[in-house]
């Protein structure tokens, strides 16, 4: 089985263009610090991690559903882009308030169709509703109703194949910036744990400053050594926290290391889940009894390290479209 499964890792790598992982390698560098080109080797010990994140994000944008020609007639027609926007003016404003559409238009004249990512999110509330059961229309029967809101625009581009490519690269940017977002925090977790040091000193000074005077005859009897006693515990805990935040960003191999962590593991902060829902015209979902009702909605639940999940699809928009879109004189 190990064998079969090292075959399949080969396989997927020979498929890899070493431009790709020059390629990955340097966007990390650019985007967690770029001194990390002074570590002994640094390309070699980047080189497993980022094919293992190539290969997965390479699967991954395969999961997006799409592309899904959205416009007003698509609304009035298409059951999936009937669900994703309420109203088919809904439609035409956000392609027309898009600027990145507007821009790729302009800057590609002979393009008559544009491919991009449309991102929202979901959700899902009970309200009152009625329910046919045979012959017999049930009134107030809850109901769970999906909306889906916060529509969004991504990158451009001519064709599908050309869009998947360009999402591979973001998921790269993404995880790079994941792993600068770690060693930032674990630098804030450090200072704020050297100003936590700082303050148990000033009160176990405070504490020495006042059995040394006349405050300790009105205490009971142990009060000052227990409370100083937990003060140096908790001084002595911080002090070895400190001590290991330190030590795992010391130099910058360890900078290198904790990259390394994140390629090594895309999985723990990029995910795509492919989904679907059953919603009427209304956007009311059927019921689990009844799984005729309804048409199927498809679209990939993405979540980005410990940021909220969202939906996502291809899409494409016409130029004449979005020409109606804005007005006449728009393009």
């Amino acid at each position: 089985m190990l064998n079969r499964l090292a075959d399949r890792f080969r396989g997927r790598y020979a498929r890899l263009d070493e431009q790709d992982i020059d390629r990955a390698i340097g966007i990390i560098i650019d985007e967690t610090d770029p001194r990390l080109r002074l570590v002994s080797g640094y390309r070699r010990k980047l080189r497993k991690p980022v094919i293992r994140s190539l290969v997965y994000v390479d699967k991954l944008v395969t999961r997006i559903p799409g592309p899904f020609e959205v416009s007003r007639k698509a609304y009035g027609g298409n059951p999936q882009i009937n669900a994703l926007f309420g109203s088919a003016d809904d439609v035409d404003s956000l392609f027309a308030r898009s600027r990145a559409l507007r821009g790729y238009f302009r800057d590609t004249p002979d393009c008559e169709r544009v491919f991009v990512p449309l991102a929202m999110y979901r959700q899902e509330k009970k309200v009152m509703g009625m329910s046919l059961d045979g012959d017999i229309v049930r009134r107030d029967v809850a109901r769970t109703a999906v909306n889906f809101s916060g529509h969004r625009l991504g990158v451009c581009a001519a064709s599908e194949a050309d869009l998947r490519g360009k999402l591979k690269w973001r998921g790269i940017h993404n995880l790079a910036v994941t792993a600068l977002e770690n060693i930032t925090r674990m630098k804030t977790s450090t200072a704020k744990l050297e100003e936590q040091r700082t303050l148990l000193k000033m009160k176990l000074r405070d504490i020495q400053a006042q059995h040394r005077g006349l405050d300790v005859l009105a205490e009971s009897p142990g009060k000052s050594e227990q409370e100083w006693q937990a003060l140096r515990e908790r001084l002595d805990d911080t002090g070895r926290k400190i001590g290991e935040a330190r030590t795992g960003l010391a130099t910058l191999d360890d900078y290198l290391v904790q990259v390394c962590r994140v390629f090594n593991h895309p999985s723990r902060y990029l995910q795509v889940r492919p989904g679907s829902v059953r919603v009427d015209r209304m956007g009311i979902k059927a019921e689990e009894a009844s799984p005729e009702q309804g048409e199927e909605v498809v679209s990939a639940s993405i979540t980005l390290g410990d940021k909220p999940p969202f939906e996502a699809i291809l899409a494409t928009f016409d130029r004449t479209n979005m020409a109606a879109a804005s007005g006449a004189g728009f393009l």
